[in-house]
């Protein structure tokens, strides 16, 4: 296995115990490969060590939120009618921006091609 393969398969193995023996014999002869395996191996550690921990909030901001409205149902009308109303002008203004990108990859691959 080379560097390549090994350090997709670090984060799999921080937290186990058990490496394949390929993965065993990469990590023994390649300093660089090890050194991120510890600090995976670290970084796993230190998140198992981490606590959870349920806090109460505070009272006003409960009653805050409470008083938020559930939905507000004439202002999702008003922003569908409206999307719905201009779905041409959206459209046209995608396939501009599409067109414009189309573009400049067309023009940037012109120039690399010329120099």
């Amino acid at each position: 296995m080379n560097c390549a393969e090994i350090s997709e398969m670090l984060p799999a193995y921080a937290g186990e115990h058990e490496q394949s023996l390929e993965m065993r014999r990469h990590l023994a002869r390649c300093p660089a490969c090890r050194a991120e395996f510890e600090r995976y191996r670290s970084l796993a550690s230190d998140l198992g060590a981490l606590s959870t921990r349920s806090v109460e909030p505070p009272a006003y901001l409960v009653a805050a939120l409470k008083a938020i409205p559930e939905t507000d149902r004439s202002r999702v009308a008003a922003v569908r009618k409206h999307v719905t109303r201009n779905k041409s002008a959206y459209a046209s203004g995608v396939a501009v921006a599409l067109l414009g990108a189309g573009a400049a990859v067309w023009r940037a691959k012109r120039r690399v091609a010329t120099a």
